[in-house]
């Protein structure tokens, strides 16, 4: 109604921001930083509720409220700052951890097949050699083994020389 709000209220803006302000201290006042930041429409919302019927009283119509910007003190700013930086190292060192942790899962299964399995441990070192370069790579067999027997389709395998068996 413009003849309350221009007769009846000296000066209805500040009225209605006056209103604004109490109503935003009591909503913002009650909540934890996280939640303003994150939930500024619902804040909005809230605020405009609490200030309709008040607008009413001075001949204004409250359509909406909207929450825009929220701007902290230089202190809280900085303590705000090193909440979110200690979270994100806090996040990073879970991370680290458990990359640390599959690895060590990784190894502690290797290990258990090269216990199962000595070969492995042998093939991988084979593999390893071939791999680098440069390196002179001297197979040797040992010398109690003896000869190792072949057997083919047509030939019987080879018996070792008989002198050395003793």
């Amino acid at each position: 109604d413009p003849e309350v709000a221009i007769h009846q209220i000296e000066d209805y803006q500040a009225a209605l921001y006056l209103e604004l302000q109490v109503a935003l201290r009591q909503v913002i006042g009650g909540a934890d930083i996280d939640a303003v930041l994150e939930s500024r429409p619902e804040f909005g919302k809230r605020i405009t509720e609490m200030v309709t019927a008040k607008a009413h009283e001075v001949g204004l119509e409250l359509l909406e409220v909207e929450i825009k910007d929220v701007m902290f003190p230089g202190d809280l700013k900085k303590i705000f700052a090193q909440v979110v930086k200690a979270r994100h190292e806090g996040l990073a060192a879970l991370e680290r951890a458990r990359g640390e942790t599959a690895a060590l899962r990784n190894l502690a299964n290797a290990a258990q097949l090269v216990e199962r399995n000595p070969a492995l441990m042998q093939l991988r070192m084979l593999q390893t050699m071939g791999q680098s370069s440069g390196n002179t790579m001297v197979v040797g067999v040992p010398s109690t083994s003896g000869p190792i027997p072949i057997k083919t389709a047509e030939a019987e395998p080879i018996e070792p020389p008989k002198g050395s068996e003793e």
